[in-house]
């Protein structure tokens, strides 16, 4: 399957690829070379399996104590609202 490099050397992973590797948005890869080609990994756990990691780990802080994770940390950090 060919991708087209785009500016800022980005390439977008077929959507063939990704279901079939599991690829999801906010999942880590590891990008190396082997032999001259570019190898791109999918990397352990997703975005949403760290971040469950996270909840309740603020219980104590005095500004967070109400914040469930580390997603509603960063949207209140940024002043956003919080869903």
């Amino acid at each position: 399957m060919k991708a087209k490099v785009a500016r800022r050397y980005q390439v977008t992973i077929p959507e063939e690829v990704r279901e079939e590797v599991g690829i999801n948005v906010g999942d880590i890869v590891d990008v190396s070379s082997h032999e001259g080609k570019v190898v791109i990994e999918k990397v352990g756990r997703n975005w949403d399996e760290v971040m469950a990691e996270t909840r309740g780990a603020w219980k104590s802080h005095p500004a967070f104590s109400g914040l469930t994770d580390s997603v509603e940390i960063t949207h209140w950090l940024r002043n956003k609202r919080v869903k």
